[in-house]
Order: structure tokens, then C-alpha cells, then sequence
């Protein structure tokens, strides 16, 4: 049961993990073939294009889950530190509300690629499994920006 929660709590690293070696290869393996003269891998940049879409909106999810993500220090640094926590829970439900704005209208996007049935050019994989890393980055971000928050929280407890 630990490993489950384990990769659960660590799914996106891992997915991410396994994305960029993967995509690291594939423009080094394409690169390698168009000097060599040998065309082998024509789809070598679509591929690699969209792993890298992929590992940006997976990486939202995981910034959001340690706090990375750029935050203007201008506004704590104007507040008193007893308000600190508000500002923080403050901006956190800015993110979600952006996050699920995006969610909602991405999701529209790739129902509508689904009905057209659009496909890529060179690896003929239908293109809403490309746009489908925006609703899933954008609800990893607002998830992992909640469970930030309330662990802050907890911790918070704890120590009053």
C-alpha cells in the first residue's frame, strides 16, 4: 500500500522521469540519422515536439506540489508576517480558479479535436491526446496546489 501512495503522490516525476530521457534520445537518434543521410526517422521532431508538451504541463503539477513556481515575494514582504498564511491561501485559490478556467476550456478543445478527428502529421496518433495535457497539467497544478496548501496548514497547526 505504501508504494501505491508513493506513486501516486510521485506520478508526474515519474512520468516526467520517463519522458525526457525518452525524448532526449529520440532528437538525438533523429539528429543523428538526417546527418547521416539516412531518413529513418522523419517523425523523430513531431515526436519529440509533443513529449516535450507533455513533460511542460506534467511539470505544473509537480512545481505546484513543492512550491516552485514563480510567486512575487514583493507582496509578503509588504504584509506583516501575520499575514503571511492569508496571502498564501489567498494566492493559492487565485491558481485554482485559473487552473480550473484553463481545465474547462481546454476540455472543450480536445472534445471538439475528438469530433474532428484530426491526427498528427507524421506519427498519425489522433492530436486531442496532444491537447489533452492541458486540462490534465492544469488539474495536476490546481490538485497539488490544494494538497500544498494543506499541508502548510497542518504544519502550521502543529506548531501553535
Amino acid at each position: 500500500m505504501k508504494k501505491l501512495i508513493y506513486y501516486m503522490d510521485n506520478l508526474e516525476e515519474i512520468i516526467i522521469t520517463i519522458l525526457l530521457p525518452l525524448m532526449c534520445i529520440v532528437v538525438f537518434l533523429s539528429t543523428f540519422f538526417r546527418f547521416a543521410k539516412m531518413p529513418l526517422m522523419p517523425w523523430g521532431e513531431e515526436l519529440a515536439r509533443y513529449l516535450m508538451i507533455w513533460i511542460v504541463f506534467l511539470g505544473l503539477g509537480t512545481g505546484a506540489k513543492k512550491n516552485a513556481h514563480f510567486f512575487v515575494q514583493l507582496i509578503i514582504n509588504l504584509v506583516p508576517k501575520t499575514f503571511h498564511k492569508y496571502v498564501n491561501i489567498f494566492r493559492i485559490m487565485i491558481v485554482v480558479i485559473f487552473c480550473s478556467i484553463i481545465l474547462f476550456l481546454s476540455l472543450s478543445i480536445v472534445k471538439s479535436q475528438m469530433v474532428m478527428g484530426q491526427i498528427s502529421p507524421s506519427l498519425h496518433i489522433p492530436m486531442w491526446i496532444v491537447y489533452l495535457a492541458i486540462p490534465v497539467g492544469c488539474a495536476s497544478m490546481a490538485l497539488r496546489s490544494i494538497q500544498y496548501l494543506i499541508k502548510e496548514l497542518k504544519e502550521e497547526t502543529k506548531l501553535t
